[in-house]
């Protein structure tokens, strides 16, 4: 699985977590995913917002942040707490001086300070040799929430 992702662009988050089954060692190895996960949270994609919690929870055991880039990128405390997710281990960055999501993403990535950096926008614009390699380089996670797809978010 690690063959693909290494020529995917961006995956799901269902396919990320379901990486982290791929190998022997007891500790998930979901560092093998070094492109942005794609996590939309749709009518139709409910289990995407299951799957990326769960990664976020996995992220959230290791000594590091979980970063959220802008109010835009943070989902419900309610629902971090429920998912496992110490707040005490999240940071919300709100002043981006004129820098791009991209390039806040790259940085945050790259320090290895954050086990997980999640931003909003198109995954697109986040299928960048700089954020794969700054993914890979701090052994973290990039998450992009679609925003167009979170408007229709439903809880039951």
């Amino acid at each position: 699985m690690t063959a693909l992702f290494n020529r995917l662009q961006s995956v799901t988050a269902s396919q990320a977590y379901k990486s982290t089954f791929t190998t022997d060692s007891a500790m998930p190895h979901y560092q093998s995913v070094k492109c942005p996960i794609e996590v939309c949270f749709s009518d139709e994609k409910q289990t995407q917002l299951a799957y990326f919690l769960r990664l976020l929870k996995q992220a959230s055991q290791q000594n590091r942040w979980i970063m959220f880039i802008g109010d835009d990128a943070l989902i419900d405390k309610n629902l971090l707490i429920s998912a496992g997710i110490a707040l005490n281990k999240v940071l919300v960055l709100n002043n981006k001086k004129s820098l791009t999501d991209q390039v806040l993403m790259t940085k945050a990535l790259i320090t290895g300070n954050c086990s997980a950096v999640i931003a909003t926008g198109d995954i697109e614009d986040f299928e960048t040799e700089s954020i794969r390699q700054a993914a890979e380089q701090g052994l973290s996670l990039a998450f992009v929430i679609n925003r167009e797809a979170s408007r229709n978010l439903t809880f039951h």
